[in-house]
């Protein structure tokens, strides 16, 4: 174990608080669902052309963000849905105007009436508002559902299975001032502006219709296809921009800058933005890792990016290598302690400070445990999605068991066995309650949700290790990832596939503790 490690690592025991998504137990009661009619301007905007210059099927511009073993998906997702979006932000940072234009397939085996589209910033301390809604160039009158947070778009004319339609709208968000709902992640703070789920997106459509619900206080919100984004912001020249992609675009005039972001396959797109962000870089394989922190908090930065070159190394040899060409830890205000995007995770500032402590734990502890636990989820999240609303053990509780096999990589074993405690310790916050570690993440009642899907979670992979034997367990893990990659899991298809590779019947096992009883 190295030096700096040697005094402090038995802390890890059992106050080790990984990076995830908890929040208090709601304290209102929730506002029944309202459907209000979005009235169009009485002459509709003329549309704007196209954002960013490129044609839909032209997916070369996504080519630089990808490893080379990963060029071919830009041939094998011909459906997936692409956005272009053209955004400027403006000099006070707390309004963005901005037009979307989508390309959505239907993908599903029935027609669709209608297209969902989620408006966040509604339910998250901002506001979102869209105009001139055209169809395939007809203008359509949408319905605002659950607190505005959903926006339903009736369309002309049936999707039958396979068709495509192009969606295009204004926008306009007010950028949220004080931290609200899903974790503060949305706004303008510190002089940090975050703009974590801010566009207009389109949710998951699958068995169970269109995954509309205004989300539990608990956990994450997002439940999205693999799609491709292109993205141009024009923002305050003296900005320093990171988001989700590469960029493949800059222009400078007046003040502004005009920056383009290709993102791709990704399930979605964020990002953050400050003037006085200082970067350090390090290289792993064909990926660029950039580490970003305000200038004091340089040591942060440093530990930060060693932290998640380690893990990428890690991860990249276990369950197949890392997708893009390109990897971001910036570090920003939130109330959690870390929260994970397409090649990029947002990380708490508290935690970069070598002179402060974060969950009780001092420098750098807590930081390496969320770096670590949020890379992970660009396997588990990202790659392979899943339904963080109903399903979030899949990702969050893979991902815990996945941040000790990094301990194990990266420290040894002693290391590993430490931080593996701190999963008991949390369960332990609840009594060690039999609760399903497969429940929506609106069945957790305050505390449990943290200590059953970050606590029992983990520990239920451990079991399913020691069922399997650890070798079929490491081989299932990288075949779940690359044979799902880009789709969707399920609690079901984890299980099947896990049945195949150790040639046994785990029913008994996921029903004491994965299923509902």
């Amino acid at each position: 174990m190295p030096t700096r490690y040697k005094a402090i690592a038995t802390l890890m025991i059992v106050l080790v608080l990984i990076a995830g998504c908890e929040k208090p137990e709601p304290t209102a009661t929730p506002v029944p669902p309202t459907i209000t009619p979005v009235p169009l301007t009485a002459t509709p905007v003329p549309p704007t052309a196209t954002p960013v210059d490129t044609t839909w099927d032209d997916r070369a511009i996504f080519r630089p963000g990808l490893i080379d073993a990963e060029q071919e998906v830009l041939d094998r997702l011909p459906s997936a849905s692409v956005y272009h979006i053209d955004f400027q932000i403006t000099d006070d940072f707390l309004l963005l105007e901005g037009h979307e234009e989508v390309r959505y397939t239907n993908q599903e085996d029935e027609p669709l009436d209608e297209v969902y589209f989620r408006l966040f910033p509604n339910i998250t301390g901002g506001a979102a508002t869209v105009s001139a809604l055209q169809v395939d160039g007809q203008d359509v009158e949408p319905f605002l559902e659950l607190q505005d947070s959903a926006l339903r778009v009736p369309l002309p004319a049936a999707l039958q299975p396979g068709e495509r339609v192009v969606i295009q709208m204004d926008f306009e968000v007010e950028v949220a001032q004080e931290m609200g709902g899903n974790y503060g992640l949305f706004g303008y703070f510190d002089g940090v502006l975050v703009l974590d789920e801010f566009y207009p997106v389109i949710p998951v459509y699958d068995d169970e219709g269109w995954n509309v619900e205004v989300p539990s206080r608990n956990g994450d919100v997002t439940y999205y296809d693999a799609s491709f984004y292109l993205v141009r912001v024009t923002a305050p020249a003296n900005l320093t921009v990171v988001a989700s992609g590469v960029e493949v675009g800059s222009e400078h005039e007046a003040g502004s800058q005009i920056l383009t972001f290709a993102a791709g396959p990704a399930r979605d797109f964020y990002l953050a933005a400050n003037e006085d962000y200082t970067v350090i870089s390090q290289t792993v394989g064909e990926t660029t890792v950039n580490s970003y922190a305000l200038p004091e908090l340089t040591e942060g930065a440093k530990s930060a990016l060693q932290f998640a070159t380690d893990a990428l190394r890690s991860y990249n040899e276990r369950f197949g290598v890392y997708p893009y060409t390109e990897f971001d830890v910036v570090s920003t205000p939130m109330q959690a302690l870390g929260m994970e995007y397409p090649g990029l995770v947002a990380i708490a500032l508290d935690l970069y400070d070598p002179n402060e402590q974060a969950a009780g734990l001092p420098f750098p502890i807590a930081l390496e445990s969320t770096v670590a636990h949020e890379v992970a989820h660009q396997w588990f999240y990202n790659a392979v999605g899943n339904d963080q609303v109903d399903e979030p053990w899949l990702d969050e509780a893979v991902v815990q068991y996945l941040t000790g096999l990094y301990y194990v990589d990266t420290h040894g074993e002693s290391a590993a066995r430490d931080y593996r405690s701190s999963w008991d310790n949390r369960w332990d916050r609840v009594d060690r309650a039999d609760i399903p570690i497969g429940l929506p993440v609106a069945a957790y009642a305050g505390r449990e949700y943290g200590a059953i899907v970050y606590g029992r979670g983990p520990l239920f992979v451990a079991a399913l290790a020691e069922e399997m034997g650890q070798k079929p367990l490491d081989e299932f893990l990288r075949d779940y990832y690359e044979s799902h990659k880009w789709g969707i899991g399920t609690s079901d298809a984890f299980r099947q596939l896990a049945e195949q590779h150790c040639q046994c019947d785990l029913t008994a096992l996921f029903e004491e503790w994965v299923y509902e009883k």
